[in-house]
């Protein structure tokens, strides 16, 4: 029925919908792509049809990259979710965890999918991942140019916020509105406070003053202050009231910081951050921005909590290093847009299974599980998953089920030394 609605299937032919979602399940549990002969020749001995890579290429058209893109858009509507609830978690409906991926693409899709430039390419792709780490449940899941900035993307997914939900994003995505709104709804969030945002606070006669980070830093390195909570106003006509947790940063490590801004400034052509007094006064800091009272969390807290973030950060090391998101060969764009969905899609069903095993195996064992080893066992059983989805998903559960004994053993989350690990930060108390 999908591919009817989406237009790729107007008439009855031996080469079915189904023929053809095989072909990009062949190609994404492959190590490498597969060419259309190969997958023609695959049809031949799967299926019995012949078909000539020419018609295989044909099929490559605005309507599959819809029916596929529907695929996707059914498995986020549906996915199973399972729940983790302790610590400080217990204080929040969702926490939800947005960030994005870019990788680049041939040049010759740059009038499609834009890049950057410079020394990068001129045609990239970005993929738009929000997720909720309590249940693993999925909100967003896009496939945007890479041009297209992060922040872009943050007002638009304020529709996903809900109250009682706890927004942690990354700076890219900092949008002041957002944040705003997000108040509104009577959500909370914690982000990196953005270096163009003008900080105030009130002084004794209640007028609005600028912060001086340049003060701010002599007065917590005299007197040894690694952290400080404030309580500010932010943007130079909102005067946004929020909590801002202040940490400093060692000499060290603030000049590799401003190493690799500079080194992104050069790769991505991008002169527009001047480097004035002020941005090197405040890139001093680790400065965290919050809505959440400091009787319910204190700044330490919350800090640790932010780099939860960084677990996005291991699911897209997962997707390129296990699923090879980013090794896309020359292509044209509908099969490029093809291929990624049902790269996706295989994650997304793995993702699922992860999680709902996650929660089963936390309430047992109270030990969380590894998704990067995870997820290479469940890639070596993609090709069992492959048969179950071309037959209209039959024996998906008992696939999910028969992960759990695998799970249990040699698949277990290592701690890493001196090192707060996800179990950790997940298991903070509340105060």
């Amino acid at each position: 029925m999908k591919a009817y609605d989406s237009g790729f299937i107007k008439r009855v032919s031996k080469f079915s919908s189904l023929m053809f979602f095989d072909n990009l399940l062949y190609d994404a549990t492959s190590e490498s792509h597969k060419s259309y002969n190969q997958m023609a020749i695959e049809t031949k001995t799967t299926h019995g049809i012949d078909i000539s890579k020419q018609g295989i290429d044909q099929r490559f058209n605005e309507g599959a990259q819809k029916f596929i893109q529907s695929l996707i858009s059914q498995e986020l509507s549906t996915l199973v979710s399972g729940n983790i609830d302790m610590g400080w978690l217990k204080l929040f409906k969702r926490v939800n965890i947005k960030d994005s991926t870019e990788f680049d693409l041939n040049e010759r899709l740059k009038e499609k999918l834009p890049g950057f430039g410079g020394s990068a390419s001129k045609a990239g792709a970005c993929i738009q991942y929000d997720f909720d780490i309590k249940s693993g449940k999925v909100n967003d899941l896009a496939i945007t140019p890479a041009s297209r900035s992060d922040a872009k993307d943050a007002l638009k997914s304020i529709e996903n916020v809900q109250e009682g939900d706890l927004i942690i994003r990354d700076l890219g995505y900092f949008s002041l509105p957002f944040y705003m709104a997000v108040q509104k709804i009577m959500a909370y969030f914690i982000s990196r406070l953005n270096v163009r945002i003008l900080v105030f606070e009130k002084n004794m006669d209640g007028k609005f003053e600028r912060l001086d980070f340049s003060k701010l830093y002599q007065t917590m390195k005299e007197n040894k202050i690694s952290r400080m909570d404030k309580n500010v106003f932010i943007g130079e006509n909102e005067k946004f009231p929020i909590r801002l947790i202040i940490e400093l940063l060692p000499d060290g490590a603030f000049n590799e910081r401003m190493r690799r801004i500079n080194a992104s400034q050069i790769k991505h052509s991008r002169r527009d951050k001047a480097f004035t007094r002020d941005y090197i006064d405040r890139a001093r800091f680790n400065l965290f921005m919050t809505n959440i009272h400091s009787v319910t969390l204190d700044g330490e807290t919350v800090a640790k909590i932010y780099k939860l973030r960084w677990q996005v950060e291991l699911v897209f090391k997962t997707w390129k290093s296990i699923f090879g998101m980013h090794r896309i060969g020359p292509m044209k764009y509908h099969r490029l847009m093809c291929t990624l969905n049902a790269r996706l899609l295989l994650i997304l069903i793995n993702w699922e299974t992860f999680m709902v095993h996650r929660a089963r195996l936390y309430i047992k064992t109270s030990k969380l599980i590894s998704i990067n080893k995870c997820f290479k066992t469940l890639k070596d059983r993609s090709s069992k998953l492959r048969e179950i989805l071309t037959n209209d998903c039959k024996g998906i559960e008992k696939w999910i089920r028969g992960t759990e004994g695998m799970f249990e053993t040699k698949h277990w989350l290592e701690r890493k030394k001196n090192k707060l690990g996800q179990l950790e930060i997940l298991c903070l108390n509340i105060l």
